[in-house]
């Protein structure tokens, strides 16, 4: 395979275990060149009083330009299939991270999955 091949159908899955807190949760140098293709989020405990959000961010900047796009997880729900990121590239090298903005207010989201399908190179930073 060349290093210009595109490799397609790719998945990406960061997790943080325990109850949400705000701030960055993990982060992921990427080894390859990629472009999004679709960001789910997930958590086992649902939050309540208010909304979990999640953003993803590149190399500590929020890949939601749009901040009203970022995955929202519902009030007593516990998945989103979110809109894309308004920033859907990043370069061999590059951290991605996933940072939680909003827990939930009288009960916090707990186990949280992060999915991001993608298509990637496989040529390494």
């Amino acid at each position: 395979m060349s290093s210009s091949a595109t490799i397609a159908d790719q998945m990406l899955t960061l997790q943080h275990k325990g109850n949400l807190t705000t701030g960055v949760k993990e982060i992921v140098r990427m080894p390859f060149a990629g472009k999004i293709s679709a960001v789910t989020a997930a958590v086992t405990t649902a939050p309540t009083g208010s909304t979990a959000i999640i953003d993803l961010n590149k190399n500590g900047t929020t890949m939601y330009t749009t901040q009203g796009n970022r995955p929202t997880i519902a009030v007593s729900g516990t998945s989103v299939t979110a809109t894309n990121p308004d920033v859907l590239t990043w370069a061999a090298g590059d951290r991605l991270s996933i940072e939680v903005d909003q827990k939930g207010s009288s009960t916090a989201g707990a186990n949280l999955t992060v999915c991001i399908s993608y298509y990637g190179s496989p040529a390494t930073a």
